[in-house]
């Protein structure tokens, strides 16, 4: 079953129909017609076009029409598994509204394919079907920093380290999406600065800052080994409601395999 909103809605009302339904995107009607679906990317990327200034903006104001993705790709219910990852492959989408004679079914996402996955017998290694790029950041970077790093290189979470490296957690757009207003207060920090030749860190130094990395990300931080089978990871995914995991080897950072990369692989 489709969860719907209309185009007149407010943003935290949608929002709160998220959280409610632990949901990720809601389909959006007029007139009993489907015209939109809103993703938790959607929200983010308000986020990111926003000024420093957002804050004093009316965000309560804003209504669903102004932000939500239009000329939707749709299924039908009789579509294979392999037909509806490929189009969210080739479409660069993660759901798909079923349709059947005009009327809106529910929706299709990358979620459920990954949950089928998880119930096969593939063989497949994480290792190879993972992402060797990821995004990192320190964990007292500010939460600015990281929505403009996500937007320049169009990865949509980063692994948030600690200044000797060690990960210590994850930021993805639901973090940025649900956070309890995570710009707007200050808080005082401890930076470090880089090792000299030595490798002797000094120099600490105080700063004030607005929230930071640390204040959003989720902990502990779920790894998975490279060698591990991509359903063990898709199960992962499924039991502990992410889209991502970070892949190690030998105690380091290899790559991050997400539902991406699962959905792909069954597009083959």
């Amino acid at each position: 079953r489709a969860v719907t909103g209309v185009q007149t809605c407010a943003l935290p009302i949608l929002k709160n129909v998220m959280l409610k339904h632990k949901i990720g995107r809601v389909a959006v009607a007029y007139e009993g017609a489907l015209v939109g679906v809103i993703a938790k990317y959607d929200l983010v990327k308000m986020l990111e076009s926003s000024e420093a200034g957002w804050r004093r903006r009316n965000k309560d104001r804003t209504l669903a029409k102004t932000i939500m993705s239009e000329n939707l790709v749709t299924t039908s219910p009789n579509a294979s598994i392999v037909e509806a990852a490929r189009e969210m492959i080739t479409n660069g989408i993660g759901c798909l509204p079923v349709v059947k004679d005009g009327e809106l079914l529910g929706i299709f996402t990358d979620t459920d394919l990954v949950a089928h996955f998880a119930t096969t017998s593939s063989k497949v290694q994480v290792k190879t079907i993972m992402a060797n790029a990821f995004l990192t950041c320190h964990r007292h970077h500010s939460i600015n920093h990281v929505l403009r790093d996500m937007d320049t290189n169009h990865i949509f979470r980063t692994i948030v380290q600690e200044g000797n490296g060690v990960p210590v957690g994850i930021i993805t757009h639901t973090n940025l999406t649900f956070a309890q207003e995570p710009f707007v207060d200050s808080k005082d920090i401890v930076m470090v600065r880089k090792a000299d030749r030595a490798g002797i860190q000094k120099n600490r130094y105080v700063r004030k800052v607005l929230q930071v990395a640390e204040d959003i990300m989720s902990e502990p931080l779920i790894t998975i080994h490279s060698d591990s089978k991509a359903v063990d990871a898709a199960h992962m995914m499924v039991t502990n409601r992410i889209d991502a995991i970070p892949v190690v080897k030998d105690e380091s950072l290899v790559g991050i395999i997400s539902k991406t990369d699962i959905v792909r692989k069954m597009a083959e």
